[in-house]
């Protein structure tokens, strides 16, 4: 299957935003639990007879709707290196959101996969009960602005830590600082320096 895609041409398609995501799952009350008490969604409605469960992050009726595979034995699972859908990312509002969310995750029991610093925002990626990718991060304020032309390619991983442990330094500091900040302004300059 080949598309044409017009470029520059007549009116696009203002789309506002991504409204939801729809998740087929092997076991819809043991995802409805997970994205409940893990993640902290809301239900909006449960409908059984239709198939689904609805739930919100309290910014619109549902933003992933969960619906129940009927032979979840036979189906494939998400795989690494897969067509499709790597991950689902969540923002948060603020540097401690994500430190919260990352104490939060421990303490019910998610394996945090990994944690990287992409320069311009902090992540965690763990999976949900049928292997879905998520990710939580905090994007440092006007990022966009900061990095017009992009950002590099200069991914740091972040250090892990257990439940039990004390949460990993990078955890606890002032994010972004001075060091986060002399970075940005270093691929700023070279990004203006390749420009000319």
């Amino acid at each position: 299957m080949s598309f044409l895609y017009q470029t520059g041409r007549g009116e696009m398609i203002k789309l506002a935003g991504i409204g939801h995501v729809l998740l087929r799952v092997a076991d819809e009350e043991e995802s409805k639990r997970f994205y409940r008490d893990a993640l902290g969604f809301t239900v909006a409605e449960q409908d059984p007879e239709h198939g689904g469960v609805f739930m919100t992050l309290g910014d619109g009726f549902h933003t992933l709707d969960l619906t129940q595979h009927p032979a979840p034995h036979d189906a494939a699972r998400p795989e690494r290196g897969q067509l499709g859908l790597v991950h689902i990312a969540f923002k948060v509002a603020s540097y401690r959101a994500l430190r919260e969310a990352y104490a939060h995750l421990l303490k019910n029991g998610v394996e945090i996969q990994r944690a990287t610093d992409h320069v311009c925002q902090r992540s965690l990626y763990f999976v949900d009960p049928d292997g879905n990718g998520l990710e939580i991060y905090y994007e440092m304020p006007n990022a966009l602005a900061l990095f017009p032309n992009g950002r590099g390619d200069e991914d740091e991983a972040l250090p892990l830590s257990r439940a039990a442990d004390p949460l990993p330094q990078w955890l606890t500091e002032d994010w972004p600082g001075a060091a986060a900040m002399a970075k940005v302004d270093r691929l700023r300059r070279q990004a203006a320096s390749a420009a000319v």
